[in-house]
């Protein structure tokens, strides 16, 4: 089965860095970027290699859909790996934007066991959309774990091999001057041998020695920062808000700030109410003082992955991958 969306809008724009030929090739002058419809992709000096035709979409059963596109099953015809096909529709130039952020941010992402890993992708003839083939994460995200639960939390003693994870690849991105600016549990993926891999790089920013901040208001905004929610600029300090409440609502099973039901909600309490905390008589101090870390209002004061990644909570007796899977098993 081939996963194509609806032919193109003949009246969508292509500005002037951006080019579909006839063939439904697509390429991107600044940054060296080409996708073609037989599987060749170039970005700036790499080169990836995978036909459509590698790739065996008989099941073709949806993994999951959101604003970024859609994602589907297929089976690699050579070794009988299963992966996951991203399909994005790119018939605007801010959503060709967006596709080159995630090839950019995968690409970057090569070598991390906790970032989702890419094969390659090929382009459409038949619509204004490309596929991505990814790695597949079996039990899905984070947010599907939550929802297995049903209002339970991760018990601390496992929370902490999926923190970890979490703050490697958190790290791993800032360490190459890259903001995900979309974390989240549903963006947040994990298998089976209890590996959590954070994915889905279509808002990622690169940050340069020239600009450390940025100011855009993108992400998913019930998990964005205070400084964010205030249209100031941010940096690297606002993942780490966005990991804190990842991890406040997977230990206690709960959104942080469950009765917002609107912006203005949400504003007072990011930026006026105290900053969640975890009941210190529920749960170990170094889990509370890990959450409490992340989610501080002064930025300033705000750990780094760096600090992030020495604390006790992810670095000194850690639950093991082999253990987080077993105790998966029983909600899987």
């Amino acid at each position: 089965m081939k996963i194509d969306l609806e032919d193109c809008d003949d009246e969508a724009s292509v500005s002037m860095t951006w080019s579909v030929d006839a063939d439904g090739n697509v390429s991107n002058q600044k940054s060296g970027f080409h996708m073609s419809t037989e599987g060749d992709v170039t970005y700036g000096e790499r080169q990836y290699k995978l036909s459509p035709d590698d790739i065996d979409f008989n099941d073709g059963s949806q993994l999951g859909s959101g604003a970024g596109g859609i994602v589907s099953r297929g089976v690699l015809k050579k070794t009988g790996e299963v992966v996951a096909v991203k399909t994005i529709r790119i018939d605007s130039d801010e959503k060709r934007e967006q596709l080159l952020s995630e090839i950019k941010g995968l690409v970057q992402a090569e070598g991390c066991a906790n970032l989702v890993q890419w094969y390659a992708g090929f382009a459409s003839k038949m619509s204004a959309s490309v596929h991505v083939v990814l790695e597949f994460m079996d039990l899905g995200s984070l947010a599907d774990m939550k929802a297995r639960l049903d209002g339970k939390g991760v018990p601390a003693s496992k929370l902490s091999c999926a923190a970890q994870q979490v703050m490697e690849g958190i790290n791993f991105l800032h360490q190459k001057r890259l903001l995900h600016r979309d974390v989240k549990p549903a963006n947040i993926l994990h298998n089976r041998k209890g590996e959590v891999k954070l994915t889905d790089f279509g808002l990622s920013r690169s940050m340069n020695n020239a600009s450390l901040t940025a100011g855009t208001f993108v992400g998913t905004t019930t998990y964005m920062s205070p400084e964010r929610c205030l249209g100031e600029e941010y940096g690297f300090a606002s993942d780490i808000w966005s990991v804190g409440m990842v991890l406040y609502e997977l230990a206690t099973g709960k959104y942080p700030f469950g009765d917002c039901k609107s912006f203005l909600a949400l504003f007072d309490h990011l930026c006026e109410k105290p900053e969640p905390r975890l009941k210190a008589d529920q749960f170990p101090p170094e889990l509370c003082d890990l959450v409490a870390g992340c989610l501080t209002r002064d930025v300033a004061k705000r750990a780094s992955s760096s600090a992030l990644l020495g604390h006790d909570y992810v670095s000194k007796d850690v639950c093991t991958r082999e253990d987080f899977a077993a105790w998966l098993a029983t909600w899987a």
